[in-house]
């Protein structure tokens, strides 16, 4: 008895097992098929020179090769619909489980949404109450500062990011090579690597602020650009820091949004146009949701043929 034959005594197999065995089920097949045609061709080869009763051996031979050979095609036969039937068994019980697993997290969460929800909106409903009330107090002692006391931020201004504009660091006088007749001075990196050189050089152009009482110096200096003629000029240079935007957010009783837990409910919070509107909302009563009526029973109608039997 073959492998693949035994394992039809074994329990429920996986459909991984049961293709192990339809892989050796079809080796097994192709095995007996060719000892189907080795014995054949054998027989055919003694047909004119062995005896009756060897010629009936191998005959014999073609025949229990034929019948591996059909023992192995009726493996492959059940274990290919064992195999389809432990794939649809296996499909069955995973989606028993997805199912069995998402109705075991929906019921967790809904256990926890009702223990946990309230509370949280709550808690930030009371928050919000307190910055509502903290802004009021704020508006109300700024509209009466004491005397010399700088304006109070409220309690949410640090959310939120102020223009800054610009600022001078620091001021000095420097003698930068700029380009003939240039107002600006050339580029930082190239300003090491200028060289002075005789003014009234054949070729040189003149710089408009040269004069005799003022005499200017003049170089030259090689950019990516070619060789490029400067001179030496005086600059008030100003290190400052740039404007710089800011940005503005509203409040956070003016964004957030804490619906009710059940329908028909009174939200925890909606969006407040201002402090006065937070404050108020902050001390209104939270209604639960009205207990839903009862249904009342009512009749529709339709015709029905005369043959109908009373229910």
């Amino acid at each position: 008895m073959s492998k693949v034959t035994k394992f039809f005594g074994l329990g429920r197999q996986s459909s991984s097992d049961i293709a192990v065995a339809l892989e050796k089920a079809r080796a097994d097949l192709t095995a007996a098929e060719s000892a189907v045609e080795t014995a054949r061709t054998a027989y055919d080869a003694a047909l004119l020179s062995e005896t009756p009763a060897a010629l009936r051996k191998l005959h014999d031979g073609i025949t229990d090769a034929s019948i591996e050979a059909d023992r192995a095609t009726a493996v492959i036969a059940k274990l290919e619909k064992q195999h389809a039937e432990a794939l649809e068994s296996e499909a069955a019980d995973q989606r028993q489980r997805r199912y069995d697993d998402a109705k075991a997290a929906s019921e967790s969460a809904e256990k926890r949404l009702r223990r946990e929800y309230p509370k949280a909106a709550l808690q930030i409903r009371d928050l919000l109450a307190e910055v509502a009330a903290a802004s009021l107090a704020v508006r109300e002692a700024n509209e009466d500062r004491p005397t010399g006391a700088p304006a109070l931020a409220g309690p949410e201004h640090s959310r939120s990011q102020a223009n800054l504009y610009q600022e001078v660091l620091s001021e000095d006088i420097a003698d930068l090579w700029t380009e003939i007749d240039g107002a600006t001075p050339i580029r930082e990196d190239l300003q090491r690597h200028v060289r002075a050189h005789e003014k009234g050089r054949r070729g040189m152009m003149r710089d408009r602020s040269d004069t005799d009482e003022n005499p200017m110096t003049y170089g030259v200096v090689q950019s990516e650009h070619g060789t490029l003629e400067v001179v030496l000029k005086r600059f008030r240079r100003t290190k400052f820091l740039p404007d710089a935007g800011g940005r503005h957010i509203g409040s956070l009783a003016s964004e957030i949004v804490l619906p009710p837990l059940d329908a028909d409910a009174t939200p925890y919070w909606t969006p407040a146009y201002d402090a006065h509107d937070a404050a108020r909302q902050a001390i209104a009563e939270l209604k639960p949701a009205p207990k839903r009526p009862e249904r009342v029973a009512e009749f529709s109608y339709s015709l029905a043929p005369k043959e109908a039997a009373d229910v």
